[in-house]
């Protein structure tokens, strides 16, 4: 694979997908790909509502908080 992006003169295969494919393509690749990865399209769209929008996950939160208050009792009982 480096021999051919080499002779094509790519450093990498994103370099020749990013310069040969349009903006249009692009698009339609990503949604392919995060289609078939929803947990990773979920994360990118966790990481954006809460940068931009200021979303917290409460559920996470709350379930942070109990292993917290359930840490701090195993604790005392030792």
């Amino acid at each position: 694979m480096e021999e051919m992006l080499e002779f094509c003169g790519f450093q990498s295969l994103f370099d020749m997908i990013k310069f040969h494919l349009s903006q249009e393509e692009l698009i339609d690749l990503l949604c392919e790909v995060l289609g078939e990865h929803d947990l990773l399209a979920q994360e990118i769209c966790e990481e954006i509502a809460y940068d931009k929008y200021g979303w917290k996950d409460l559920e996470a939160i709350k379930e942070d908080a109990e292993d917290i208050a359930y840490q701090a009792f195993k604790d005392e009982r030792i």
